[in-house]
């Protein structure tokens, strides 16, 4: 039995992680960000054709005819060439080392949207959790003030109570029916934003899917997503460095051709042959290429560390946070305890006419307040959670 309770246990935040993954997918498939840097790696990995071709490029077809001025039964000539460029020593290699690069630095790029997005389903469940939270409390104070207003009313009505009493009591439901439309209205703005962001699905997620257990544990530093972009980014620009090593010069290309003259006054021949082009290189060409890929490593290197320094922060400022939120939740939630203890013997006197109703309204205003600010620290308690896995790189 021991054995049972424990798998439904470890089970439970397995569903409600599964729960989360799936509206995070289902927001992935609507953001367009995520959609463009898929676009975007497939558009670097359509790159590696050229890398794993035979040439550097497309191959060409060209041709001449020449007639004589004295007419084409004269003296003609037909030329026929084909030509392709070829690899550099060590291009072919490098073009390939940078497709490759780029195609690592897109799938981190993935990940850490994916992070991004999985930021703002987290802040938009709990902005819902919050709203909700607020309308059962409304919903509660109305039930109260209705039930206080049928006892007031009875009690005017019996002269026991001056009627002015009944009179705030009936302000005081009419307030409480306020607040409670306000808090609807509320919710269901919060619930809209969800659905929005996850293409129509309610945010009734179970609190272990958006507060793991796990949260003070995070990621390892070295693990987090927008590091490992990046240096995934860094690793890119130095592929990109050493591409342009491999090529000091454009490509040379090697061709065939084949010549026919013929005419009345010519000997007719067939000829063929090797045409050959080597680009020479210069400064001009290879300066800038170079100083353009020591400028891309130089801006990845300074990214990377800055990388570094903001996770470091926002973790720290993430752990600062989740304690205060914490030590704010004890409190509010022993504020609470006092408060309905203090609104019970209020009630009770209330109700043996020791007590006057402007008295009881001030006790139960107390206590209202103090529910609220206890639903509000407990919210921000789990919000601070769920902002520490953000900080920390974890993902559904």
């Amino acid at each position: 039995m021991r054995s049972f309770l424990l798998a439904v246990a470890l089970l439970l935040p397995l569903s409600a992680q599964a729960q989360l993954a799936q509206h995070l997918e289902a927001a992935l498939g609507l953001d367009a960000g995520y959609r463009t840097l898929e676009a975007q790696r497939s558009a670097a990995a359509a790159r590696g054709v050229t890398a794993r071709s035979p040439i550097a490029g497309s191959p060409a077809i060209g041709g001449a005819i020449r007639s004589d001025t004295r007419g084409p039964r004269e003296a003609r000539e037909f030329d026929l060439d084909f030509g392709a460029p070829i690899w550099l020593p060590g291009q072919r290699g490098a073009l390939l080392g940078t497709v490759e690069s780029a195609v690592a630095e897109f799938d981190q790029r993935l990940v850490l949207r994916r992070l991004e997005v999985a930021g703002l389903l987290r802040e938009a469940w709990w902005e819902a959790a919050e709203a909700r939270r607020l309308r059962d409390l409304t919903g509660e104070r109305l039930s109260t003030a209705r039930e206080i207003a049928r006892d007031v009313t009875r009690r005017a009505e019996l002269g026991d109570i001056p009627p002015t009493e009944a009179l705030l009591a009936r302000n005081e439901t009419l307030g409480a029916e306020l607040a409670l439309s306000q808090a609807e209205a509320l919710t269901a703005a919060t619930l809209a934003a969800y659905r929005t962001l996850t293409g129509g699905r309610d945010p009734n997620l179970p609190l272990e899917a958006v507060r793991p257990q796990s949260t003070n544990r995070g990621l390892p530093r070295d693990r987090h997503p927008a590091l490992r972009t990046a240096e995934a980014a860094l690793a890119n620009a130095e592929a990109r460095q050493r591409l342009v090593a491999a090529t000091p010069r454009d490509n040379p290309e090697l061709g065939v051709f084949g010549r026919q003259e013929s005419g009345v006054g010519t000997t007719e021949s067939t000829s063929i042959g090797l045409r050959f082009r080597i680009p020479l290189g210069t400064e001009a060409r290879n300066a800038p290429r170079r100083a353009e890929a020591e400028s891309e490593i130089t801006r990845a290197t300074a990214e990377l560390a800055q990388t570094r320094r903001v996770i470091d922060a926002a973790v720290a400022r993430a752990q600062a946070a989740l304690r205060a939120t914490d030590a704010a939740q004890r409190i509010a939630q022993q504020r609470l305890t006092l408060a309905n203890e203090q609104e019970g013997i209020a009630l009770r006197a209330f109700r043996a006419g020791e007590t006057g109703t402007f008295d009881l309204y001030r006790v139960r205003q107390l206590r209202l307040d103090a529910a609220t600010d206890a639903a509000r620290a407990t919210t921000e308690a789990g919000r601070a959670r769920s902002r520490l896995n953000q900080a920390a790189g974890v993902l559904p």
